[in-house]
């Protein structure tokens, strides 16, 4: 299982750690970006699935939506309700791979070629933790499609259904859930070589509800073929 991280120390002030998640825009606060950690962090019997990026970020915001293995000085402290709130100062970050990872090669003709990625972060978690509680863990799909061919990848999407997701148990009958990812505005996508797309795409807990294997499946609404799999367990 994958667990969240600990710390006991008496004063997280100045204590460095490493973690691994997503770096995204923060949405609120003096902080212009953060790090979202599908799997927790817990400081001091705290879950903490949120750092905001103070000081040098080191270049972490050109990694936008990027899975990233990042180092820098844990600061902890509560909000204006009293509500723990956690930074990662003067960072220093690295893309890294998920776990299982899975890379999927598409060739439609000798100059249309293209790489899809998909994985779950994390891929082996609990829903709940060894005494019962809820674990605080969000995983998340990312998918990316990146155009290797001379010519540019090109699809509409009349109804704005972008990403097609789907969901089941590797044991028959427990689980099938499917959903698209909507995006309004978004009726066209054209790809020129180099340039890549990419979704994050969160799978709630009524997709995979059960203790067992699973399987995901992510790809365009408009072509099946710019899809892959991954598979994942859930262990309570």
């Amino acid at each position: 299982m994958a667990r969240p991280f600990e710390l006991w120390a008496q004063s997280a002030t100045d204590t460095t750690i490493t973690v691994s998640g997503i770096v995204q825009a923060a949405a609120k606060g003096p902080s212009h970006w953060g790090l979202f950690l599908p799997a927790p962090l817990v400081v001091r019997g705290v879950r903490i699935g949120w750092l905001s990026i103070e000081g040098d970020p080191h270049g972490i915001d050109n990694r936008q939506d990027r899975f990233v293995e990042a180092t820098g000085t844990l600061r902890v402290g509560t909000d204006s309700t009293g509500a723990a709130v956690a930074a990662l100062v003067d960072p220093r970050a690295k893309e890294r791979d998920p776990a299982g990872i899975v890379r999927q090669s598409v060739q439609l003709s000798f100059t249309q070629r293209a790489v899809v990625t998909l994985a779950l972060e994390p891929s082996r978690f609990g829903w709940r933790d060894s005494a019962g509680s809820p674990s605080g863990v969000r995983p998340m799909l990312l998918f990316s499609l990146v155009n290797h061919g001379d010519v540019p990848i090109q699809m509409s999407f009349p109804r704005y259904e972008v990403i097609c997701v789907r969901v089941r148990s590797v044991e028959a009958g427990l689980a099938d859930t499917s959903w698209t990812i909507l995006m309004p505005g978004v009726r066209n996508i054209s790809l020129v070589m180099r340039q890549r797309f990419q979704e994050i795409v969160e799978v709630p807990r009524e997709a995979a509800p059960k203790a067992g294997r699973y399987r995901a499946r992510v790809e365009l609404c408009a072509g099946s073929v710019y899809g892959a799999d991954v598979f994942f367990e859930v262990t309570r």
